[in-house]
């Protein structure tokens, strides 16, 4: 289970969000949805461990998430950042081979293992590209099949379907519900009906410090929806 305990967000030490409790298990499918700047990048970047900027708990599999070196984080924790800009000339193949980083595997079950997130993502035929010569929406589908490639616990996802065209859209959102099945899926999304398809449960962050968790046949409802759309409260 992937915990957070009175958790006190902050931005440039500035207070995002207050007192936000939620727990987020396996076979689960998560959607975080809320206005922008409401603090929903800020909160999966706290739970993935690439930042500390924040008071409270954030607990993963009961070890607490600031006592856990990089490599034990890796092994529970994949995360996608909404935007990614690659510096070097990796090929697609060994870019998402770097996923299989924090485990040491055999070769040759690496080798499978990224084949595999390739085919999953439809992107063998670009294995032997140079990622600086992807368009934006190959890119992405790279740096998902890397997450995938990771085999953790839980998959922490920031906007996973920008750039993404429908039909694709369609596609991986499938593939995260069936990752769901045994592993914990987040993903903040915009998309309130591909969240209502797919996640089974939703964290909605609204103005104020208020927020509304549970499953999405719950929380997506018409009022909740309205509160989503006209809470343009200024927080205090």
């Amino acid at each position: 289970m992937l915990e957070i305990k009175q958790l006190y967000l902050k931005q440039d030490g500035n207070a995002v969000f207050r007192q936000l409790n939620n727990e987020f298990k396996a076979s689960q499918f998560w959607a975080v949805v809320g206005q922008n700047g409401v603090g929903k990048s800020t909160l999966l970047q706290a739970m993935a461990g690439i930042s500390n900027d924040f008071d409270g708990q954030i607990r993963v599999d009961d070890d607490n998430i600031s006592s856990m070196n990089p490599i034990q984080r890796a092994q529970k924790l994949s995360f996608l950042l909404q935007d990614q800009e690659p510096c070097l000339a990796f090929s697609v193949k060994d870019a998402v081979g770097m996923g299989r980083f924090p485990w040491q595997t055999q070769k040759q079950q690496d080798a499978l293992i990224t084949q595999k997130a390739l085919q999953t993502c439809r992107i063998e035929h670009l294995q032997h590209r140079s990622i600086l010569k992807l368009s934006g929406g190959e890119r992405r589908k790279v740096e998902i099949a890397t997450c995938l490639a990771q085999q953790a616990d839980y998959l922490l996802l920031d906007e996973p379907l920008n750039h993404l065209d429908l039909v694709y859209r369609a596609h991986i959102l499938q593939v995260f519900k069936k990752i769901s099945q045994t592993q914990c899926v987040v993903m903040v999304c915009h998309d309130l009906e591909a969240v209502r398809q797919h996640c089974s449960h939703v964290l909605m962050l609204l103005a104020n410090d208020c927020y509304l968790s549970g499953t999405s046949a719950t929380i997506l409802n018409d009022d909740n929806l309205k509160r989503l759309f006209d809470d343009h409260s200024e927080h205090h």
